[in-house]
């Protein structure tokens, strides 16, 4: 039997500095048939709130087969001092070893927190705003989110998101997809999407596992940093043709300092949510999300690799000159 991490997250609210006194506290936060996860908090010098908050996820399976296998006994009686709501806690210097290891069982997105800091993604804003926009309107406008403002904003998503009414009751002020799709859209829009899906073990009635599989929008794919970008509704077609090239310009930024994003339009539908969180004037409007920070290499979604037609399909030359 071995334990397998499926799942981990953290948010960062403050610094925690070397040299240091650091306390960290790890419980139980449920037991299932094969599962166990835990919840750690990190103090700085007895501080009464959390520098950093997490979890992860252990699925215990056979080593051979990597199926499912029920608890053992002994493992149960392990956990039981951590399984009842308290934390377990423990004090140690920041820079020891031992602190390297709490820090690393958080998983890869702590490395991807430490790595996105506010001032990479102001430096990455401020490259990308060099974009083109038409008589040099720059129609675009940021929001960054970190930590506690992030978790907050997902939550409340996400709760739209899971409440059947609620999700209803949101739609989105702007047409991304076409009202009526046609060849070759609607080709290329399945076989992604069963692609995707397939990388997963999603069948194509297993619709519970869509819709959690959807919902890592609104947890931004646990990334450390979220934006959404807003324009001003007066603003027409050329400023959104000028916005994209913006939202480019951000991605391949990002990438030449070691990031990786996913644009989502997904956020758009919850744009009530999103205004009233962002406080946004009543003048501007929802355009998309973005997720940053250092992708998994181990998570199986980001192995696809996207087709992409042959110029030749979308593509013609001409040659007007005189013979």
């Amino acid at each position: 039997m071995v334990g397998l991490v499926v799942e981990t997250h953290c948010n960062f609210f403050a610094p925690l500095q070397y040299p240091g006194a650091i306390e960290a506290g790890v419980r139980v936060a449920r037991v299932g048939t094969s599962s166990v996860r835990y919840e750690i908090g990190l103090f700085a010098d007895a501080a009464a709130t959390s520098a950093a908050s997490g979890h992860f996820i252990h699925v215990y399976v056979e080593r051979g087969t990597r199926r499912p296998v029920a608890l053992p006994k002994d493992l149960l009686t392990a956990l039981a001092p951590a399984a009842d709501g308290s934390f377990t806690t423990q004090r140690f210097r920041c820079g020891g070893c031992r602190c390297r290891d709490h820090l690393a069982a958080l998983g890869a997105r702590a490395s991807s927190t430490r790595r996105c800091r506010i001032d990479t993604v102001s430096d990455i804003l401020r490259v990308a705003a060099r974009a083109p926009s038409g008589t040099n309107t720059q129609p675009w406008r940021v929001t960054v989110l970190k930590g506690f403002a992030l978790a907050e904003l997902s939550r409340r998503v996400g709760q739209a998101y899971d409440d059947p009414v609620q999700r209803e009751a949101h739609t989105q002020e702007y047409d991304y997809y076409p009202t009526r799709w046609i060849s070759p859209y609607i080709e290329r829009r399945r076989k992604v999407g069963w692609d995707l899906y397939g990388l997963l073990g999603i069948g194509k009635t297993d619709h519970q596992r869509m819709h959690r599989q959807h919902a890592r929008n609104y947890k931004f794919f646990d990334a450390p940093v979220g934006l959404i970008f807003t324009i001003e509704r007066i603003l027409e077609k050329g400023s959104w043709l000028d916005y994209g090239m913006f939202l480019q310009n951000i991605m391949v930024a990002a990438r030449a300092r070691g990031l990786d994003t996913c644009p989502q339009a997904a956020c758009a539908p919850f744009h009530r949510v999103i205004e009233e969180f962002l406080q946004l004037p009543a003048g501007e409007m929802v355009v998309c999300g973005m997720s940053m920070g250092v992708a998994d290499p181990q998570a199986i979604e980001n192995t696809l690799v996207t087709e992409r037609a042959p110029v030749e399909q979308f593509a013609r030359f001409l040659d007007c000159g005189r013979t």
